[in-house]
């Protein structure tokens, strides 16, 4: 266990057995831990295991976006002077020693010289068991690759997922905390591009793949399959890929990407996925605010 560590597990009408596993995995790890509950459904049963493992619990009175939900977690760190933050999903299940791997990997690249604004782990998805790709904006151009965990211990990356990243409070404070207007959807990809035009840098480490599950579904278009979320998601999606495209501060490798896959999005979920005239009905909406850079909750319902 790390006194100075503690974890920001954010939860939303999780399922309650696979929150008792990603728990029980964490908790030996971290010095402290404070689960931030987005308005849910079955609130006093999260309470309860959090209770059970003498966790703290800030329930909120309704679902305010995970980085509204990340930065009250955020708060609570810095009010109890802790060293890092680790920002849990409620749907990863961390290995053993982890944790203890991040830490040594950060204290090993500090030691190099290198300013570094978080280190995270690689992840298998529980849909397919694929691991995750790497992504790096090379000039123009994005280049992708998968990682080689037999082969590297490590890897620099231009964006970690929040789930199982581990940041230190003195970058949260330079470079500011998550953007609560994306509500959700690319909101750790944004915090990694804003830590990078302050000069820090991101690290993979390869030592220990987190189980994790993204969405709920895989839609398969032949060519490459794409993740499916609820219909709901598809507004971030497209509205936050616009506002994203828009900022001076990503790399233009990256602000192309995201003006691509907004269209790419539309013209997927809007006709082949399930309810695709709900998920078109969404998206147009979610483009048309965030060309008028509009942020917070969806305004219209699924």
């Amino acid at each position: 266990m790390s006194s100075g560590i503690y974890s920001v597990l954010v939860t939303y009408n999780p399922d309650l057995s696979r929150l008792r596993q990603v728990v029980a995995a964490l908790v030996p790890q971290v010095g402290r831990v404070v689960i931030v509950d987005n308005g849910s459904r079955g609130a006093a049963e999260i309470g309860a295991l959090a209770s059970e493992h003498g966790l703290r619990f800030l329930p909120l009175p309704e679902n305010r976006g995970i980085a509204f939900a990340q930065n009250a977690g955020i708060a609570q760190a810095e009010a109890d002077e802790a060293q890092f933050v680790l920002l849990m999903d409620q749907d990863t299940v961390l290995q053993d020693g982890a944790i203890a791997n991040l830490v040594a990997l950060y204290r090993s690249l500090e030691a190099g010289g290198v300013r570094v604004g978080s280190v995270g782990n690689a992840y298998r998805d529980g849909h397919d068991q694929k691991l995750n790709t790497i992504w790096r904006a090379e000039g123009r151009r994005l280049a992708r690759r998968l990682p080689e965990p037999g082969r590297e211990s490590h890897a620099e990356v231009d964006t970690l997922i929040a789930s199982g990243s581990l940041i230190p409070l003195s970058v949260l404070r330079e470079v500011g905390a998550m953007d609560a207007d994306l509500f959700i959807d690319l909101v750790d990809l944004e915090w990694c591009f804003r830590a990078t035009a302050h000069g820090y840098r991101h690290f993979m480490s390869l030592r220990n793949i987190m189980d994790h599950t993204i969405g709920s579904g895989r839609l398969n278009l032949g060519f490459r399959t794409v993740t499916l979320h609820a219909p709901i998601r598809n507004y971030y999606l497209v509205r936050n890929s616009a506002v994203l495209a828009a900022r001076d501060y990503i790399k233009p490798a990256w602000r192309r990407f995201f003006a691509r896959q907004l269209f790419f999005y539309i013209l997927v979920y809007g006709t082949v996925a399930d309810r695709n005239l709900i998920r078109l009905r969404l998206m147009l909406r979610g483009l048309w605010d965030g060309v008028r850079k509009r942020g917070g909750a969806c305004p219209i319902s699924a």
